[in-house]
């Protein structure tokens, strides 16, 4: 597992990336929608699509660490007798092969960017990735 060990970035208290551990060496195109049949995405390739869902979600668990702590008090708050449903899309980004990408209307180049920057150093920018409508 690939993550950065450097110091989250802080501006007015508010993280400006949070970790999403690089577990393989290959990725699968995320989108259950796309036509590519989960296309296999090398290290380094693929768009990430970052949606605002998953922003606000993490604004305040930008480490591994602090999302478990955030579960484990979910859970807490429930009691022990219930169980919460967690949406996977709420959580983290989506790795895309380009065809989804265009599909969702990224920015390409942004998209592009992300994913290699998280494949380098595991880590991802706290914004939903921009839209382009004329890729």
């Amino acid at each position: 597992m690939k993550t950065s060990t450097s110091i989250m970035n802080f501006q007015e208290g508010i993280p400006r990336s949070f970790e999403v551990p690089v577990r393989n060496e290959v990725g699968f195109c995320a989108e259950p929608e796309c036509s590519c049949g989960n296309a296999v995405i090398p290290a380094g390739a693929g768009y990430l699509h970052i949606s605002q869902k998953v922003v606000d979600f993490r604004k305040d668990c930008p480490t591994p660490r602090d999302l478990l702590y955030k579960f484990n008090k979910t859970q807490a708050d429930l009691g022990c007798f219930e169980t919460f449903t967690l949406d996977p899309g709420a959580v983290y980004p989506r790795l895309l092969c380009r065809q989804a990408a265009i599909g969702h209307q990224l920015d390409l180049d942004v998209a592009a960017q992300d994913a290699a920057t998280w494949w380098d150093i595991g880590k991802v920018p706290l914004r939903s990735t921009p839209k382009s409508f004329s890729n």
